[in-house]
């Protein structure tokens, strides 16, 4: 069976299994970089209002296709999820009070997004623009300690708080400076992934030496390349230090003390081919390094 057969098939296998006790709906959702992917949205008739979640199908369809499992343990991985979602506290929580600006305000952040690759998502979110980049505003919760929840902030719920943009970006740059940013040496890092023992091999620096590659990122591993906009901790830590940032990801970047011998055309190229080969299309930020400059503290796209 193929994709397009499978999603209508698992639609009416959906609809089947809730007996017309709910609305089963194929729907896309955009996501970062333009990247579109097909989902099913499920309001059981009869729960409270809110959000529906919408559950992905492309893993699905792959455990499908590779005969890990039929078409009935689908739908019931898929009636599984969703009522997963639906039932944490922490979601109808977070869900509800998404327009109250006294809630979300300490769980706001900055992001940052391909502005050439994100048009159409931009036409809706409340942004602001970064050489070329875009700065964007999410709303991250983590009230269990384990799982989190977030969501991009929208033209129009930015409006029902009853701010500026200018308001909303100093409110996040605020909650960035708490949000226990890092440098890492960059191997060390690694090894600490690879031991399993992350948090015993990552030892933070309090300055970058040359010679040496550092990861900036931040503790949620969650849209962390917004680090540098973190003017203060730039600045204490290069210790006077020009850098080439790398764009690892959206989620973090990686920071290089500039010395001699160094080839910005050979970053730029490796930048590029680690995103093709080693980063999903979605969690892309720039196929090109940035210059950090140690004396005014501005960042610019190496040209």
């Amino acid at each position: 069976m193929e994709y397009e057969e499978f999603k209508a098939e698992a639609v009416k296998a959906l609809r089947k299994f809730y007996g017309g006790n709910a609305d089963v709906e194929l729907v896309g959702t955009l996501k970062n970089n333009g990247k579109k992917r097909d989902a099913v949205s499920i309001r059981v008739n009869g729960e409270d209002g809110g959000t529906v979640p919408v559950i992905y199908l492309e893993e699905f369809f792959r455990m499908y296709d590779i005969g890990e499992t039929d078409m009935e343990g689908c739908v019931k991985g898929i009636a599984e999820l969703r009522e997963e979602r639906v039932c944490s506290v922490q979601t109808k929580r977070f869900a509800g009070r998404l327009l109250d600006w006294e809630f979300v305000r300490g769980k706001v952040y900055p992001a940052l997004l391909s502005t050439k690759e994100n048009k159409e998502l931009l036409g809706n979110l409340a942004s602001r623009s970064l050489l070329d980049l875009s700065v964007i505003y999410i709303i991250r919760d983590m009230a269990d300690g384990e799982n989190s929840c977030s969501t991009k902030i929208t033209c129009g719920m930015m409006e029902a708080y009853g701010i500026s943009e200018e308001q909303l970006y100093q409110q996040a740059i605020n909650n960035l400076e708490g949000d226990g940013y890092c440098f890492c040496e960059i191997r060390k890092y690694i090894q600490g992934m690879i031991s399993g023992g992350e948090e015993q091999e990552r030892k933070d620096v309090d300055s970058l030496e040359h010679g040496k590659m550092y990861i900036l990122r931040n503790p949620s591993g969650l849209y962390g390349a917004a680090g540098i906009l973190h003017g203060k901790l730039l600045q204490n830590t290069a210790k006077g230090h020009d850098c080439f940032i790398l764009p690892s990801s959206i989620h973090e970047t990686i920071f290089l003390p500039v010395s001699a011998g160094q080839n910005q055309k050979e970053l730029d190229d490796m930048v590029a081919e680690i995103n093709k080969m080693c980063v999903d299309e979605e969690e892309r930020l720039a196929d090109h390094s940035y210059y950090y400059d140690a004396e005014t503290g501005g960042i610019r796209i190496c040209a």
